[in-house]
């Protein structure tokens, strides 16, 4: 009894060494967590910069429709130099020559391509915001996710070290009750058990929440620990859930999928890109037009007599060009372009169908998850009820321990039932908003509504 005392009070010391460690860890709430991420993660950041350069390569597709101007010098040296004939005489002219001139160009009409070429930079500018925002919210999923595992094992571990002093309780109890032949050595040996599990059981959770404290600060590219501050449910978050009948689910649902086909990222990525292959095909189709451009030029020339005096000469020049042969490789071009067009709506049909099931399934799960709260509230109450009366009957003697044991058993099963359905429900409502594309918890509120 004495070395049991002993043994129990130096697990205890180091249970609690490991605690008040981990309690000296400064706190981080979720939107530091967020914030922090989004400042440091390098993939978030290389997203960013894809954004800039889009917007600088939509500028430059612009500029190339736009009148061009270029201004050029010459100074020309010739040896020997120019002779030429005036009448009967001979006059040689300067070895040296300048001349400048201003060329002006403006294309009128280039088969549409220009046009289409600035659309598609300005599709593809759609694109990488939306690239970034999908790596945001790809990026905060991650780090939230992270931050409920931390949390979650966290109160996995309360649960641990309670039900640990739980078993040391009654496994003291027992071996006094043993010392007076109120219950057999086995009976005894079996709360021996129970003890050792419990201690087991706190080990691989202290553990496993370390691991996971450690792959959150990592995430978010901290060499100091921190530790995830707590959240909590209100009432309504959860009620308003439950108490969904099977029209509110249709409406919730509903919602969700019509906010979902404007707003989702992964589906506005997909109409875009649709829009970039039926601009390619309309650039392949331009090759069998016409072009017109416009030039202009004014040319400032010495005479080859006197230095420093030029003479100024204009000229513009209208240029018209139409493909005539070969056309095979231009056809082969834009049906290819179109075949590519035709595979990419394909492609987006199957995407968008699979996207707003995945909608409706996190929709749905979200429904189930608040509901499992609920039940797995009411069952912790009642178990723990039934738990503390049967601990009371064996302190006097008015039950067995194996009927203890096995009521212990349904309350550390109901404990971690309740926890996990308290974080799933963290995670299910996550989804929901990473499919709908938001961050915004208050979007939740306004798909109740009908």
């Amino acid at each position: 009894m004495q070395r049991l005392k002993i043994g129990t009070l130096l697990l205890m010391i180091a249970w609690f060494t490991m605690l008040s460690g981990m309690q000296q860890y400064p706190s981080i709430s979720l939107q530091e967590a967020r914030d922090l991420a989004l400042q440091k993660n390098p993939e978030y950041q290389s997203a960013r910069s894809a954004l800039n350069a889009a917007r600088w390569s939509k500028t430059n597709a612009l500029s190339a429709m736009l009148p061009s101007l270029s201004f050029s010098g010459t100074v020309l040296y010739m040896d020997p130099a120019t002779t030429v004939n005036t009448g009967s005489t001979q006059m040689k002219l300067n070895h040296d020559q300048r001349s400048m001139a201003l060329n002006l160009s403006q294309p009128l009409f280039m088969g549409g391509k220009l046009y289409q070429a600035h659309k598609i930079t300005e599709a593809s500018q759609e694109i990488a915001k939306l690239n970034l925002d999908a790596q945001g919210l790809t990026l905060i999923s991650g780090v939230e996710s992270k931050y409920y595992s931390v949390l979650q094992l966290l109160s996995a571990q309360e649960i641990a070290n309670s039900e640990q002093e739980g078993a040391i309780q009654n496994l003291e109890l027992a071996a006094l009750k043993q010392q007076n032949g109120l219950i057999s050595r086995a009976d005894f040996l079996r709360f021996q058990a129970t003890k050792n599990n419990k201690d087991l059981a706190l080990l691989q959770t202290e553990t496993a929440l370390q691991l996971a404290l450690r792959d959150f600060n990592n995430y978010l590219g901290l060499e100091k620990l921190y530790m995830p501050s707590p959240l909590s449910l209100g009432g309504d978050e959860v009620q308003i859930f439950i108490e969904l009948d099977a029209e509110g689910i249709e409406t919730f649902t509903d919602n969700a999928l019509a906010r979902a086909k404007k707003e989702s990222i992964s589906l506005r990525t997909l109409h875009k890109s649709l829009e970039l292959s039926e601009r390619a095909y309309s650039i392949a189709r331009g090759n069998f037009l016409p072009t017109l451009m416009l030039t202009g030029s004014l040319q400032y020339r010495e005479n080859g007599i006197d230095r420093y005096e030029f003479e100024a000469s204009n000229q513009i020049m209208l240029n018209l060009s139409v493909p005539l042969l070969p056309q095979v490789g231009n056809y082969a071009a834009s049906r290819k372009a179109y075949f590519e067009a035709e595979k990419q709506r394909y492609s987006a049909q199957a995407a968008s169908d699979g996207i707003a099931l995945g909608v409706e399934s996190a929709a749905i799960n979200l429904i189930s998850s608040a509901r499992q709260v609920h039940s797995a509230e009411l069952s912790l109450e009642i178990t723990q009820d039934m738990y503390d009366q049967l601990a009371e009957r064996f302190r006097l003697n008015m039950l067995s321990g194996m009927e203890l044991l096995d009521a212990e058993l349904m309350l550390s099963a109901a404990r971690m039932a309740y926890n996990n359905a308290y974080y799933s429900f963290f995670k299910a409502r996550l989804s929901l908003l990473m499919a709908l594309g938001t961050d915004d918890y208050n979007v939740l509120n306004t798909l109740i509504q009908k």
